[in-house]
């Protein structure tokens, strides 16, 4: 009997040191929160070259845009009218000839998607016309306008 009183003790005490030597834990929660963020990587110009008022054709060139926008993130491309809008029209201005203008039409003015990463950025074509009634009295000379291409997230 005293085998079986000190047994039961000393179960006791085993079974309350081993609750008393649990290491106590807990969960910690990690988190972040992606941005949807766009950027412009490139951009190439529009450029007609040489136009020759003797031809009756109009004349399309194409530029381009390089960007990315944070994957799955929803963009808008849009462009403004550029420097020398006027009458509804976007126009090229003379450089020497300061007051004559080549009226020119973007094909395309507004684009939307989704985003691919930084890793696999998006080119968008330009297109635009130059309509041969809008050169053929030209004055002799370079021309130039400026658009701003804004992507909106």
């Amino acid at each position: 009997m005293n085998r079986i009183r000190f047994v039961i003790p000393s179960i006791f005490l085993l079974a309350a040191s081993s609750v008393l030597a649990q290491n106590p834990t807990t969960t910690i929660d990690v988190k972040a929160d992606v941005k949807g963020a766009c950027q412009i990587v490139s951009a190439a110009e529009i450029n007609f070259n040489n136009l020759d008022p003797a031809d009756t054709t109009d004349k399309p060139a194409s530029g381009s845009m390089t960007f990315w926008c944070t994957k799955d993130q929803n963009y808008t491309i849009s462009f403004n009218n550029g420097l020398n809008f006027s009458a509804g029209k976007r126009r090229m201005k003379g450089v020497t000839a300061t007051t004559d203008f080549i009226a020119y039409d973007l094909t395309v003015t507004a684009l939307s998607g989704k985003g691919t990463g930084p890793s696999t950025p998006i080119t968008v074509q330009i297109p635009a016309t130059v309509k041969a009634a809008d050169y053929r009295n030209a004055a002799v000379g370079a021309y130039k306008d400026t658009l701003t291409a804004t992507v909106s997230n």
